[in-house]
C-alpha cells in the first residue's frame, strides 16, 4: 500500500491483515517503487495525492519498468479526467476516501488474488 497519511495507512493496514494480506506500506511513490522492486507484490493500493512522488507518476513509472502488477487507485477526491487517465493508463479500479471497507476488502480479493485480469466484476471505479 502507498500512502502518505499515516491514520489511514495504519487502519487500511490493519483491515487488510485481518483479511490474511502481508501488508508493506510505502508513504510516497518513490517508496512504493523501492518495495516492488524489492519484494513480491501481488497487488497495490495506491493513493494518488502525495509528496515526493504521486500515485500517477508511480503507476506511469511501474508500467515502463514493465511491471503488470494490479492496482487500485485511491483518492479524496473525484477528478474524472484523471480516473479516466488512471484507467487507461493501466489501473484496475478507484475509491474515494474514505471508502467502504467492506467493498474495499472485496475488491482487493477479487483483482489481488486472481491477477487483476479476470471477470466481470472489475467496475470502473467504487465509492465508500
Amino acid at each position: 500500500m502507498v500512502e502518505d497519511d499515516p491514520s489511514v495507512a495504519g487502519l487500511l493496514k490493519t483491515v487488510l491483515e485481518d483479511s490474511e494480506y502481508h501488508v508493506y506500506v510505502a508513504g510516497n511513490g518513490r517508496e512504493g517503487l523501492d518495495v516492488v522492486v524489492n519484494y513480491r507484490v501481488d497487488g497495490i493500493l495506491l493513493d494518488m495525492h502525495m509528496p515526493v512522488m504521486n500515485g500517477r507518476t508511480m503507476l506511469d513509472e511501474l508500467r515502463w519498468l514493465e511491471y503488470q502488477i494490479p492496482v487500485l487507485a485511491m483518492s479524496d477526491a473525484l477528478d474524472l479526467p484523471a480516473l479516466r487517465q488512471l484507467l487507461s493508463e493501466g489501473a484496475q479500479g478507484f475509491f474515494l476516501k474514505p471508502c467502504n471497507l467492506q467493498s474495499l476488502k472485496q475488491s482487493c480479493h477479487q483483482i489481488f488474488k486472481n491477477d487483476g485480469m479476470s471477470g466481470s466484476f472489475l467496475q470502473p471505479f467504487h465509492t465508500g
